[in-house]
């Protein structure tokens, strides 16, 4: 008994893996086709084509990492002067009389709210440009 199962299980080990492999296999084949008639749509916009070519091939497209770390400062500014004015602008309002503090807090969150909006706006127009 313990030398047929000595036979039979590495024989349904390797069974089972096989089965697995193929179905791995034949999943992967089936998306490489579902994504190249996705490529195939010409209505598809720059992002979404960007995407699905990263998923057929896994490679990104060339880009310089100095834009986007620049305008990963200006967003992380923005975000913090926007709150800071947003602070400066309660701590105004709750004291009597305090106007110009209200007011200061004002400006600090409006041109915060600038620094944030900026680098979607100009990823929105890099994007319009290349179109």
């Amino acid at each position: 008994m313990e030398q047929l199962l000595a036979i039979f299980a590495p024989i349904c080990g390797f069974l089972l893996l096989k089965t697995m492999l193929e179905q791995r296999a034949t999943a992967r084949s089936q998306n490489v086709h579902l994504l190249e008639e996705a490529l195939k749509n010409p209505a598809l916009d720059r992002a979404t084509i960007e995407s699905l070519t990263y998923q057929l091939t896994g490679s990104r497209p060339p880009r310089s990492n100095h834009p986007s770390r620049f305008m990963a400062v200006v967003l992380a500014v923005g975000w913090l002067a926007l709150f800071t004015g947003i602070g400066i602008m309660v701590i105004g309002s709750m004291m009597p009389g305090d106007d110009e503090t209200c007011a200061a807090g004002a400006l600090v969150a409006i041109i915060g709210f600038g620094f944030v909006t900026y680098p979607f706006a100009v990823r929105e127009l890099e994007a319009r440009r290349g179109a």
